[in-house]
């Protein structure tokens, strides 16, 4: 009489890879959120299928991609906020440069008098707390409302930093601890000079929400 052998359950070790190798993909994509909303979900999945197939035997092709979720992951995730970054700060250079060439062709084909020269629009007084609350509560309305905008915004001064471009950015304090308005563009002497925990009014053009934290773009001190 034959003994009946049970049938031998696979183990899904490629399965673990392709959530793995398409979360990495994820973290490096400069797409906001893309990272943190499906690549870490998908790196967890990952995780746990490389459990799976510890459990039915095959150790070793279980163990590689659960260190590499838990090791190699992060440091990829990390390469991406920097490429992320990089491109949010190319991009503001090329648009300050763009509008700055059209405004000198419209300048030179049609001189205004010096009084009008001299006439600035209005900023739109916010608090930071406000334009904070206001991209928490609804992104696409606070972009409508402050994006673009010329906008003069009062808080404390939380941080003076420098990105991974040697650019000067100020932080200003928001409800939120983990999270800060960036306002761009100020002059470094000038933010030499400030301190944490001063207030502070910047005279900035809304520049949305990069990341969770609102951006303020060629930013003066007022």
């Amino acid at each position: 009489m034959n003994a009946t052998v049970a049938p031998t359950r696979s183990a899904p070790v490629k399965g673990t890879w392709i959530c793995l190798v398409i979360a990495w993909v994820l973290f490096l994509i400069p797409l906001p959120g893309a990272g943190l909303f499906v690549g870490w979900p998908l790196n967890l999945v990952a995780f746990i299928l490389a459990i799976v197939v510890m459990a039915r035997g095959k150790t070793v092709a279980g163990l590689i991609p659960l260190l590499a979720s838990i090791i190699v992951s992060p440091i990829v995730y990390f390469v991406g906020l920097a490429v992320l970054g990089a491109a949010a700060v190319s991009g503001d250079a090329y648009q300050d440069y763009k509008e700055r060439a059209e405004a000198a062709s419209t300048q030179q084909e049609a001189p205004q008098s010096s009084a009008a020269l001299d006439l600035k629009p209005v900023a739109m007084e916010v608090t930071a707390a406000d334009l904070f609350a206001a991209y928490d509560a609804n992104e696409v309305s606070a972009d409508d409302k402050y994006k673009g905008r010329q906008l003069a915004v009062t808080g404390t001064v939380a941080g003076i930093n420098k990105d991974i471009t040697d650019s000067v950015y100020v932080e200003i304090a928001t409800p939120n601890e983990f999270s800060t308005i960036h306002a761009r563009g100020i002059e470094p002497a000038v933010a030499a000079g400030l301190t944490k925990g001063s207030q502070i009014t910047v005279v900035c053009e809304g520049g949305g929400l990069l990341i969770g934290s609102p951006q303020l773009d060629e930013c003066s001190v007022r």
